[in-house]
């Protein structure tokens, strides 16, 4: 009669786990037709640092409508790295420096956070109004600057993107 108890606690122990794991924020819940359009690896001298895949409605890109990114590290990244890394590509992309590097900085940093090989950061971006930025499923934070964000998705998505191999691979173009 003793084990009845601790049957029954373990049960509750149990539920409660469940309810605390599906009670976490899903970045693409919202979005339930969102399909893969493409994925691809940044290697670096042969080092693949990350693997990239990008979500859009019915597998569909369009610059104007809402997609997600998906970036899959194999290595260890701090996010001020991931920050200066971001700006120093949206700045070579635009071709010219930002006016307000530091605080373009402090935005970056507030979205990202050090990552381990395995670990995932999901960016939406929501044309118009900004991007929210998760890890899995932990909502990490916003960038209200509809303009900034446009530019760091267009790391992967611009035409003038340094990794014209990986933006064809994630816009499914690739041969």
């Amino acid at each position: 009669m003793k084990s009845l108890p601790v049957i029954f606690g373990l049960f509750l122990l149990l539920c409660l786990a469940t309810v605390s794991v599906s009670a976490r924020v899903s970045p693409l819940d919202d979005y339930p037709s969102f399909q893969t359009v493409g994925s691809g690896d940044l290697t670096w001298w042969g080092i693949r640092i990350y693997r990239a895949t990008l979500y859009a409605p019915l597998g569909r890109y369009g610059p104007n409508s809402p997609h997600a990114l998906e970036i899959v590290y194999r290595m260890a990244i701090s996010r001020e790295q991931l920050a200066k890394t971001s700006l120093k590509e949206i700045e070579k992309i635009r071709g010219r420096a930002l006016t307000d590097r530091e605080g373009v900085l402090d935005q970056l940093e507030s979205v990202f956070r050090d990552v381990s090989a395995g670990d995932a950061i999901v960016g939406l971006h929501l044309p118009g109004e900004g991007a929210r930025f998760y890890t899995g499923t932990d909502y990490l934070g916003r960038i209200d600057d509809p303009e900034l964000a446009a530019a760091f998705f267009g790391i992967w998505l611009s035409p003038a993107s340094r990794k014209p191999g990986l933006r064809s691979e994630l816009l499914g173009q690739a041969q």
